[in-house]
């Protein structure tokens, strides 16, 4: 788990880094952020506040660590499931694109083996 934190409560924010210290990276690379309000991020976020549906104050580290636990394992299950779709959609895409292939060289024969049967013909009438 990489986390980032992003809170306005320094004591959170002190707690968290203590808790937190060996999964703590920048934002950019971090695979969510925790913090004690809704903010906008492109990331997802962990909120810790008293209505909060992921770890309300106060917490201990273990509850704090179950509920990271969780959420990580969400997101890792969303993500595989994002894969999953993406990867159904390529393989259409890839069947599609195959299909008409053969369709087109299907035709292009065909019409290659008229033209040769047509040439046989004109060349054995030329012969009779």
């Amino acid at each position: 788990m990489k986390i980032a934190l992003e809170c306005k409560d320094i004591i959170i924010e002190r707690a968290l880094e203590l808790f937190l210290k060996e999964h703590l990276v920048g934002k950019k690379d971090c695979d969510f952020i925790i913090s004690d309000s809704k903010i906008p991020s492109a990331k997802p976020l962990f909120i810790i506040a008293a209505n909060s549906p992921f770890l309300s104050v106060p917490f201990s580290k273990e509850a704090l660590f179950d509920s990271l636990n969780e959420f990580n394992q969400a997101l890792q299950a969303a993500m595989q499931k994002l894969i999953e779709e993406q990867r159904r959609m390529l393989e259409a895409k890839i069947e599609s694109i195959s299909i008409e292939f053969r369709k087109e060289y299907e035709q292009k024969i065909d019409l290659a083996i008229r033209d040769l049967k047509d040439k046989l013909v004109k060349a054995l009438m030329n012969e009779e």
